[in-house]
C-alpha cells in the first residue's frame, strides 16, 4: 500500500473514532439548522416591514402622463388632443391616529419574532441536549449489555464443556444459550436506538455525528426564575395586537391630506383662434378633509381587533404562570433525581455483590443456572438504570438551566468550561 492510501485510511479510521462534543453539536445547531434559518429570515422580513412604515406621515412622490384624442363631433371649443405629464408629492397631515399605529405594531410585531426566535433557539437547543443524553444512555446500556454478552458466553462455554463431559443436564445448556441470544437480541435493538437518536442529532445540527463524547454539564447556583423569551414575545404581540385595535378605530375619525401636484400640457388639433388662453403649466394644491359619519364594516374590525387582542392577553396569563411551574417542577426534578441517584447507586452496588456471591456458587455447583440468571440480570438491569438516570440528570439540568429565563448564551459559556 503506497504512502497515500496509508493516509486515506489512516484518516478515515480517526474521523470515525472522533467523538463529537455538546458544544460542537450546540454551536453547529445554531449555525446550521434550517429552522432556526427560517426564523432569521422571518425576522429580515420582519424588519422591511417595520423600516417601510416608519414616516408616520406616509409621504410620496410620483410621475406620470396620460393623452386624449376627441373624434367624431368635436365642438370648436374643445381640444382634439392633450397630452399631460405631471408630478404630484402628497403627504397625510392626521389619519386619525393610523399612521402612528401602524408604526408601532409594526415595531412591536418585529421585536415579537426577534424574541419568538431566540426562545425557538433555546428550545431547539433543549432538544438536542435531550437527544444527546438519551444517545449516551443507549450507548452505554449497549456496553452493558455486552458486558452482560461476554459473561454469558463464558458461562456457556463452560457448561457446554461440562455438559459434553456427561456433568451436567442438557437444560442448563440450553437456558444459558437462551439467555445469551435474547441478550443479543436486546443488543441490536438499543443499536437501532442509538442510531436512530444520532440521525436525529446530525438533523438538528447540519453535522454528521458517529459518535459522543462523554460529558457533564456544570451545576448552576443561584438561578432565579425570570420570565423567558417566549413571555417577552408574547407581551409585545399583545402590544401589537392593541395597535391593531388603533389602527381599526381610526378609520372613523378625521383625515387630513395635503397634495401638490404640478402638471405641463401640450395640445394638437384645435382651433387656436377660439381657444387662445390654454394653459402650458399648472400647479395644484390640494387640502382635503373627509371623516366617515357612519361605516359598519369599520366598527366591526375595531371589535374583532379588540377580541383578538383580548385572547392574547388570556394567552399571555397563562403562559406566565405555566412557565413558573414548569421552573418549579424542573427544579423538584432536579431534587428528585439526586435523591433517585443516591438509591441506584446503592442498589447497583448490592445486586453487584450478591452476583459476585451467586457467581462463585454456581461455578462451584452450589446454586442452579436459574438463581445465577436472576442474579446477573438484577446486576445488569440495576447497572442500566443507573447509567440511564446519570443521563437523566443531565437533561434535567439543561431543562432547570433554560426554563429559568437564564439568558441561554450564558449559560452556554458556562458549558464550555
Amino acid at each position: 500500500m503506497d504512502l497515500f492510501k496509508k493516509t486515506v485510511v489512516l484518516s478515515l479510521v480517526v474521523a470515525s473514532s472522533y467523538a463529537t462534543s455538546l458544544q460542537e453539536l450546540v454551536d453547529a445547531t445554531l449555525q446550521n439548522n434550517q429552522n432556526l434559518e427560517a426564523l432569521k429570515f422571518q425576522n429580515r422580513s420582519l424588519e422591511k416591514n417595520y423600516q417601510s412604515v416608519q414616516n408616520s406621515y406616509n409621504p410620496s412622490l410620483s410621475v406620470g402622463g396620460s393623452y386624449l384624442q376627441l373624434d367624431g363631433d368635436k365642438r370648436a371649443v374643445q381640444v382634439g388632443q392633450t397630452t399631460v405629464g405631471f408630478v404630484k408629492a402628497s403627504i397625510d397631515l392626521y389619519s386619525g391616529g393610523k399612521n402612528s399605529a401602524l408604526k408601532k405594531q409594526k415595531k412591536y410585531e418585529y421585536q415579537s419574532g426577534v424574541l419568538a426566535a431566540k426562545n425557538t433557539q433555546k428550545e431547539t437547543i433543549l432538544q438536542l441536549v435531550t437527544l444527546y443524553f438519551n444517545a449516551r444512555t443507549v450507548v452505554e446500556n449497549i456496553k452493558v449489555f455486552q458486558e452482560k454478552a461476554k459473561t454469558l458466553k463464558a458461562q456457556y462455554e463452560r457448561v457446554k464443556t461440562k455438559y459434553e463431559l456427561k456433568m451436567t443436564t442438557e437444560d442448563e445448556v440450553l437456558k444459558l444459550q437462551s439467555e445469551y441470544e435474547s441478550n443479543n437480541y436486546t443488543i441490536v435493538e438499543l443499536e437501532y436506538q442509538k442510531e436512530e437518536l444520532l440521525q436525529n442529532l446530525s438533523l438538528l445540527s447540519g453535522k454528521v455525528v458517529d459518535s459522543l463524547e462523554d460529558v457533564k454539564l456544570p451545576t448552576l447556583q443561584n438561578i432565579n426564575y425570570k420570565p423567558t423569551e417566549a413571555i417577552e414575545s408574547l407581551k409585545y404581540s399583545l402590544q401589537a395586537q392593541q395597535e391593531s385595535v388603533a389602527i381599526s378605530a381610526a378609520a372613523t375619525k378625521p383625515q387630513v391630506k395635503l397634495e401638490d401636484t404640478y402638471s405641463v400640457y401640450n395640445y394638437d388639433d384645435y382651433n387656436s383662434k377660439v381657444l387662445t388662453d390654454l394653459p402650458d403649466q399648472q400647479n395644484q394644491l390640494l387640502l382635503t378633509i373627509n371623516m366617515k359619519l357612519f361605516d359598519t364594516a369599520s366598527s366591526h374590525k375595531t371589535e374583532a381587533a379588540q377580541l383578538a387582542a383580548l385572547s392574547v392577553s388570556k394567552k399571555l396569563a397563562f403562559a406566565k404562570n405555566q412557565e413558573k411551574i414548569n421552573f418549579e417542577l424542573a427544579k423538584r426534578k432536579l431534587q428528585t433525581l439526586q435523591k433517585k441517584l443516591s438509591s441506584l447507586k446503592s442498589a447497583l452496588a448490592s445486586a453487584t455483590s450478591v452476583y459476585n456471591a451467586i457467581a462463585i456458587k454456581y461455578e462451584n455447583g452450589i446454586v442452579d443456572n436459574v438463581i445465577y440468571l436472576d442474579a446477573l440480570s438484577k446486576k445488569v438491569y440495576n447497572e442500566a438504570l443507573y447509567k440511564q438516570a446519570l443521563n437523566d440528570y443531565e437533561i434535567a439540568k439543561a431543562s432547570y438551566y433554560l426554563l429559568s429565563g437564564v439568558d441561554f448564551t450564558e449559560v452556554l459559556k458556562k458549558w464550555e468550561h
